[in-house]
């Protein structure tokens, strides 16, 4: 009588080890899963500090961001406005850096914050004394004193910034403005 189940190699049965197919995979398989887990490991930890974390724009990165301190109110004199610099952080994905953005504070009692940047297509604006304006030095936009526009091709006004008082400091919180606005609305008084 045939039994129907195929008898191990002699070898294998003598030994008592398995047959070599099979210890070849599970040779192959363990090491192969132990690194599927540790680049696993590494992947999620990756993607959490890619994947920007809600309010992480940056330091006073716009609505709900960090007020920043620009001007004393006693420093806040004359009839032209102050420039000033801030330095906000911005972060995407593995890369964080500061960068400086002008804005201007406007003279009077309402301690109003306006960017430097023009909706045109981005140039730092200049306030001229002599014309009691801003101007763009790139493509001849004008602005009054309270940063309304007057001509040129920029369709929009300079941004206004958020503004409060605190104690004896005029703070702002920081929207970037300089990406120059694409639509062509007419611009709102």
């Amino acid at each position: 009588m045939s039994d129907s189940t195929p008898t191990p190699p002699l070898e294998s049965r003598a030994s008592g080890r398995a047959p070599e197919p099979l210890r070849r995979k599970i040779i192959f398989w363990i090491p192969a899963a132990i690194l599927a887990s540790v680049v696993g490991s590494i992947v999620t930890t990756a993607f959490k500090f890619l994947r920007p974390r809600a309010g992480e724009v940056g330091v006073g990165g716009g609505a709900g961001g960090d007020w920043l301190p620009v001007a004393k109110i006693g420093d806040i004199k004359g009839d032209g406005p102050l420039r000033r610099e801030v330095f906000v952080e911005h972060r995407a994905g593995w890369s964080a850096g500061v960068r400086g953005h002008s804005i201007f504070v406007l003279p009077g009692k309402e301690r109003r914050v306006v960017s430097a940047v023009c909706p045109h297509e981005g140039c730092e604006v200049e306030w001229s004394a002599d014309q009691r304006q801003f101007l763009c030095p790139c493509h001849d936009s004008a602005f009054n004193p309270d940063g309304l526009r007057l001509s040129g091709p920029a369709q929009s006004d300079l941004a206004r910034l958020p503004a409060r008082v605190n104690g004896d400091t005029l703070e702002m919180q920081f929207v970037d403005t300089a990406t120059p606005s694409t639509s062509a609305e007419t611009p709102t008084n």
